[in-house]
């Protein structure tokens, strides 16, 4: 009897005035997870965290996990979500067996590692092709980058967990690093690429987790921002993060990778002639947004000229912003951003 490749049931939809169904939108997730193959892919990569004889296989349990995230749930015990619905997210895998796949799994971190990078990547190459034209990899150019966030935050913790420290803000927890697409205005929220997991007193600007965010973040793009020898094809990639980012070793670092960037920068006290400078509304012009249109009461200017940049990679210029501050900002006298285009 042939086995089924799929992780979830096949379910099929009749509107008949009967049977409500709970989280059937979620119904939309299971059949793209089954459409790209995820059962096999994660038995290929992550089979040998699971006993071989076991009836959950990793593709179940890591499938089960993502729809329940999906569905709102926060933790493994939020199952119950799908477990309700047996009919229509099959048999879903206890807690426990849940628990003991993750102790698995850190006794080869390494292994575990690479692995589901592996996964993601060859998962991101199905689903991106299978957009065909609308594929952000295909649509991504030098002049219009597929755009990739970096940014730390703060995770409150209100016990002792592992690895929760104080922060910088007097708080306690945690502060991961994410990185995440952003497509743009009207094309959806974007994607998460990768978290890396630190404890709350990291601080914010160390270039050395920016690289550790960015490679790990680059190890998931499909197949299509990679070029004939695997080399990452940089110029269709812009990186964009806050003033912890502006660090020179991180900024070299993508320039070595041949990636454009685009990073707020803590601009010096200004003198006299630099301010005078600035405030000559000749030198301003119009900002645009995302669709290239003039924005109402905002302007840039670039500063290069007057705010020189000592030892940052070739190219890289300073750009100042003025527009009406938003509610609860605090006034400064400059606030600017670098970035770096590549020829």
């Amino acid at each position: 009897m042939p086995q089924s490749t799929k992780v979830f049931p096949s379910v099929p939809v009749s509107f008949t005035g009967q049977s409500l169904v709970s989280h059937a939108g979620a119904r939309i997730l299971t059949s793209l997870i089954d459409a790209l193959g995820f059962r096999d892919l994660c038995e290929d990569r992550l089979g040998q965290f699971v006993p071989a004889m076991a009836s959950h296989r990793p593709g179940r349990l890591l499938g089960s996990l993502a729809v329940m995230l999906a569905a709102g749930g926060e933790y493994a015990s939020d199952l119950d979500i799908l477990r309700s619905q047996p009919g229509v997210f099959g048999k879903v895998p206890s807690n426990a067996t849940v628990s003991r796949f993750f102790e698995r799994t850190v006794k080869n971190p390494d292994v575990f590692d690479y692995g589901f990078s592996t996964l993601s990547k060859e998962l991101r190459t199905r689903a991106w092709a299978a957009a065909g034209d609308r594929s952000p990899a295909v649509k991504a150019t030098a002049a219009d980058p597929l755009v990739i966030d970096l940014d730390a935050t703060l995770v409150a913790s209100h016990s002792e967990k592992e690895q929760a420290t104080g922060n910088y803000k007097g708080g306690f927890g945690f502060a991961p690093f994410t990185a995440s697409i952003d497509y743009g205005s009207g094309q959806g929220t974007g994607e998460e690429l990768a978290v890396l997991l630190r404890h709350g007193g990291a601080t914010a600007n160390n270039a050395e987790d920016h690289i550790r965010i960015f490679e790990a973040a680059i190890a998931v793009l499909p197949d299509a921002l990679y070029g004939e020898n695997e080399d990452l094809d940089g110029e269709r990639i812009l990186v964009r993060t806050d003033s912890a980012g502006a660090s020179r070793k991180f900024l070299w670092y993508l320039h070595s990778r041949g990636v454009q960037f685009s990073v707020s920068y803590p601009v010096p006290v200004g003198k006299a002639h630099m301010i005078d400078w600035i405030n000559d509304k000749k030198y301003w012009q119009p900002a645009l947004d995302q669709d290239g249109n003039e924005r109402d009461d905002a302007w840039v200017i670039n500063a290069t000229q007057v705010i020189p940049l000592q030892d940052y990679p070739p190219g890289t210029k300073i750009f100042l912003r003025a527009e009406p501050l938003h509610p609860g900002a605090t006034p400064t006298l400059l606030g600017a951003w670098v970035r770096n285009d590549r020829p």
